[in-house]
């Protein structure tokens, strides 16, 4: 079988890139596409991901502002990166082929923004390359898209002032997007190429990611369906058969085979990873629950669930639906315990590690659920910022203000929040407390 693989890269590596899956074309059929900015990169991978089983990039930089920038489940992707045997063997063989090359005076372009010293001088002190990378991965993992994608011009920028002022000899590049730019401005600078042995590994690294995503994409997935405000003693037969006949009509608009299976919360439909994956444009929105909104003349919440099993379908179900909370938002957790929502229209959508081993200890040591701190984490991601009051728990979390303060009290006492100020609310009355929630994720 030859799976098809989108190359994104620079005019500069073009040619290289299609003489290595040259050798390939047993098994693989690519598409070659060049960027010459990374802010192009989003809508190069929109206009021809969804002809691919893969993406290979050139360059972890690429592959991060991918990440960062498409919504929704990326392609298996892979960036060929500088083997580190490459990274060493680059400037020791500047040095012999020039001995009047200077080791301080040899800078890297990727390293020249963060750290305008990171000479081939640094690489030999440090004695190791693996030394030099953890500062710059740090940097990439904080970097907002704006950021990265003014990446090469601040280094074209960076490296043209230090050319000037006579403190560089030579520079070896791993942003291939900036090598003829650095060639007009007659600054001396060699690409730091990847090893033909190298480039081949990576090829099949990509194909062996293709092939475990094309296993997963059948892995078991639920759907469950539930009245947002059931009544007293749960729902009742009416809303059965309204939402039983509702479903069925979607799944014969869709083209689909639906499972409904009648649970005491509500009606159950057991399906694939494939089906939520396109029903919710890769785990991006709700058209089910649009469709339910428009059908029924009741409030429903709809929750999805994926897992190696059944079993797991049904407990990310369950943490996808508490995660609800009775709003009606629909939520999805993955078979890697990723909650992704809220699903619906205009809402930001979020995806955080239900099973994020911080969380987990903070949850410990300040008494409470794991559930209660994820959500306090998630909601202040929403607001965008670190202070909360009781009163905005409390609304937010539909419970009392008195729980609100019971939880922002736990988590002072285990000197994860402080209180650093107070505003009155109302014109009369205390003043509140305003919370600064202070662990880092």
């Amino acid at each position: 079988m030859a799976y098809q693989i989108l190359i994104i890269t620079t005019e500069y590596l073009s040619r290289y890139m299609d003489d290595i899956f040259k050798m390939h074309s047993d098994n693989v059929i690519y598409r070659i596409v060049e960027y010459k900015h990374f802010s192009e990169l989003r809508t190069l991978y929109q206009e021809h991901a969804h002809w691919a089983d893969g993406i290979m990039t050139t360059g972890i930089v690429v592959e991060t502002v991918l990440r960062k920038e498409v919504k929704g489940t990326l392609k298996p992707i892979l960036s060929l990166g500088t083997d580190n045997e490459n990274f060493y063997k680059i400037p020791l063989k500047l040095l012999i082929e020039n001995r009047r090359l200077e080791p301080d005076r040899i800078i890297f372009d990727v390293f020249v923004c963060i750290s305008p010293n990171a000479s081939v001088m640094e690489l030999i002190q440090r004695k190791s390359v693996n030394d030099m990378f953890p500062h710059f991965n740090k940097w990439l993992e904080q970097a907002s898209v704006e950021e990265l994608h003014k990446i090469e011009e601040r280094c074209v920028s960076q490296i043209k002032k230090l050319w000037e002022e006579d403190k560089l000899d030579m520079v070896i590049c791993r942003y291939s997007s900036i090598v003829e730019r650095l060639k007009r401005l007659k600054i001396p600078c060699v690409f730091a190429a990847i090893s033909d042995e190298y480039a081949h590994q990576m090829v099949e690294h990509l194909l062996a990611k293709i092939k475990l995503d094309k296993i997963t994409a059948h892995l078991p997935a639920g759907i469950l369906v539930t009245p947002t405000k059931p009544e007293e003693g749960g729902w009742n037969e009416y809303q059965e058969l309204n939402i039983h006949k509702t479903l069925m009509d979607f799944a014969k608009e869709h083209d689909l085979n639906f499972l409904i299976q009648k649970k005491r919360e509500g009606l159950l439909v057991i399906t694939e990873k494939t089906v939520v994956s396109h029903l919710t444009k890769d785990f991006q929105s709700s058209e089910l629950s649009e469709y339910l909104k428009d059908s029924v003349d009741f409030d429903l919440t709809v929750s999805y669930g994926i897992g190696h099993t059944i079993e797991e379908v049904l407990k990310n179900i369950v943490y996808a639906w508490r995660a609800a909370d009775g709003s009606g938002d629909a939520f999805l957790v993955d078979e890697e315990k990723h909650l992704t929502g809220p699903l619906d229209k205009g809402k930001t959508v979020l995806t955080s590690d239900m099973v994020n081993p911080h969380l987990q200890a903070v949850a410990k040591q300040a008494s409470l659920s794991t559930m209660v701190i994820h959500r306090l984490n998630r909601l202040l991601c929403l607001l965008d910022k670190r202070e909360i009051t009781s009163r905005e728990l409390a609304d937010n979390f539909h419970i009392t203000v008195r729980e609100a303060s019971r939880i922002l009290k736990n988590l002072e006492t285990a000197g994860f929040a402080a209180a650093v100020l107070q505003k009155s609310e109302h014109m009369r009355g205390r003043p509140a407390k305003i919370y600064h929630i202070n662990w880092e994720i």
